[in-house]
């Protein structure tokens, strides 16, 4: 069902600071991005994106998306629903259908599945 983690979206209120963390602690290189709203970190064939206000609601910190790519979308919504739960709509964005799981299902955290079926 589930091929990948690709990208865990990471909100902070100070970008520069949580670089260099992870630059320091983790011994990781961090790739900022031009505009100075977000950082990323390859970890294997995954993706921590650092993201900072105005981007983000400036009160936020922590893990606010996950990001996991899947064989087909459609088979997802299939399995929810078999599970008695309900998947949501599908998005078309940047070549990619999204579904984007409610939080309540994924234990508060903001879940997003695609596959590049366009």
């Amino acid at each position: 069902m589930i091929k990948r983690l690709v990208t865990l979206e990471v909100a902070t209120s100070d970008l520069a600071d949580a670089a260099s963390i992870y630059e320091k602690n983790f011994g990781f290189s961090v790739t900022r991005a031009a505009d100075g709203k977000s950082a990323s970190v390859k970890v294997g064939g995954a993706e921590i994106r650092l993201v900072a206000p105005p981007a983000i609601d400036s009160s936020s910190e922590g893990m606010i998306g996950l990001w996991l790519e899947a064989e087909d979308v459609d088979q997802v919504i299939a399995d929810f629903r078999a599970a008695g739960l309900n998947a949501g709509a599908i998005r078309i964005e940047s070549g990619r259908r999204i579904l984007t799981i409610d939080p309540k299902l994924a234990n508060q955290v903001p879940l997003f599945i695609f596959d590049r079926k366009a």
